[in-house]
């Protein structure tokens, strides 16, 4: 491994260390917040190349087929992820057809594209064109792309409609399976992992540029961020998110009128999935975000290294809360039998979805360096060698 000049920054506290050798079984960890700056590359560029083919064809199929029927008195209703959100935009609801649209497949092709870009060239040991703005591309877009939350809401689904019809699974369903688990083991391609590997083949990729120092404006900005996202917060546990008519009698369902139907089921385990994704996760980001920012602007410096890993975890657990949006627009596309069920979506989806997106964003656009900076550390301070452990 060439190590030489080669430099990592962590992107949480600000230190930059000059890159070590790692062998099989060792990571580097940042000595200030105990962040991971880089894992031991088992697969090599072509191995990846292999894991993105195997992507794009089950993604494919996921879209391209039903993902379930569902039956209803001898009559059958098949839908594909691409039919929920037509059905979704149809009913009148277009900003929530338009971000599930986004997240659930648009933002994963456009990340898988510029995967395969990258890899392509690096498995023929060259260097691919473009490289450092497709590498910054694929940081930005990896938070957005949510194959993995659409499948537990796949899950949700099924468990809501057994009771109520039967439901066959289709291929779209498997596919989607698949698709699931080999993007999640492609979201451990970050830009300096692919630096690292195409500076390992001996190509001409440099350290990532160091930063700018973050500015303390990012606190007002997350404020706002925040304080649109708590507004939503009301209408979207208050309003419906989901509106059921069967045989003519009508009903509508919030959020936790979702969870309270699901425990008495007796799929208690679903229901507290929902209730940790739609309420708990969203409320926790909301408080963790809040503490976060007030501390940082009264330049607190104590506890830095236990908020660093507070934000990281509010950073991991941002696309979770989309789970109850990609579960009521497959609903929708599935429930469709005129007079004898139709289900549609409410205003909360709506609200919600604008909930998930402003906390997201807020997350993402918080700079943890700042509470560093703004503690009296000095940034990049360049130590010989980060910390190497053994697993």
């Amino acid at each position: 491994m060439a190590a030489g000049h080669f430099s990592l920054s962590c992107h949480h506290c600000g230190v930059a260390y000059q890159r070590p050798r790692l062998n099989p079984g060792e990571w580097a960890t940042c000595e200030r917040c105990d962040s991971v700056l880089e894992t031991y590359a088992v697969f090599p560029a072509g191995a990846w190349l292999a894991v993105l083919i195997a992507t794009v064809i089950t993604f494919t199929f996921a879209n391209a087929f039903p993902v379930a029927t569902l039956v209803v008195q001898g009559a059958g209703q098949a839908a594909s992820f691409i039919d929920a959100v037509v059905i979704t935009w149809r009913s009148g609801y277009p900003e929530v057809a338009a971000l599930t649209f986004s997240v659930g497949f648009l933002l994963p092709a456009f990340h898988l594209g510029l995967l395969i870009w990258i890899f392509g060239p690096l498995s023929l040991g060259r260097m691919p064109l473009y490289f450092e703005p497709a590498i910054h591309l694929i940081d930005l877009l990896k938070p957005w792309c949510m194959v993995p939350v659409f499948l537990m809401g796949i899950l949700v689904s099924v468990v809501k409609l057994v009771s109520l019809a039967s439901l066959i699974p289709g291929i779209g369903l498997f596919a989607t399976v698949a698709s699931a688990i080999l993007i999640t083991a492609l979201s451990r391609l970050n830009a300096d992992k692919i630096r690292a590997m195409a500076h390992d083949l001996n190509l001409p990729a440099s350290s990532a540029p160091l930063k700018k120092p973050p500015s303390p404006s990012l606190i007002m900005r997350t404020w706002a961020l925040m304080l649109g996202a708590a507004f939503l917060y009301i209408p979207a546990n208050l309003l419906p998110i989901m509106k059921v008519s069967v045989l003519g009698t009508e009903s509508a369902h919030t959020i936790l009128g979702g969870v309270i139907e699901l425990w008495h089921m007796g799929s208690w385990d679903i229901a507290l999935v929902v209730f940790i994704a739609s309420v708990v996760v969203p409320l926790f980001k909301l408080v963790a975000l809040a503490i976060l920012v007030f501390m940082t602007q009264q330049r607190i410096g104590r506890k830095l290294k236990e908020r660093t890993h507070l934000y990281v975890m509010v950073e991991f657990i941002g696309q979770w809360s989309m789970l109850d949006v990609f579960v009521v627009i497959l609903l929708s596309a599935l429930g469709q039998f005129g007079s004898i069920l139709t289900i549609e979506p409410g205003g909360g989806a709506a609200a919600f979805g604008g909930v998930v997106v402003l906390t997201m964003i807020a997350a993402m656009g918080f700079d943890p360096r700042l509470a560093w900076r703004l503690a009296g550390h000095r940034r990049h301070l360049r130590r010989a060698a980060s910390p190497i452990h053994q697993s």
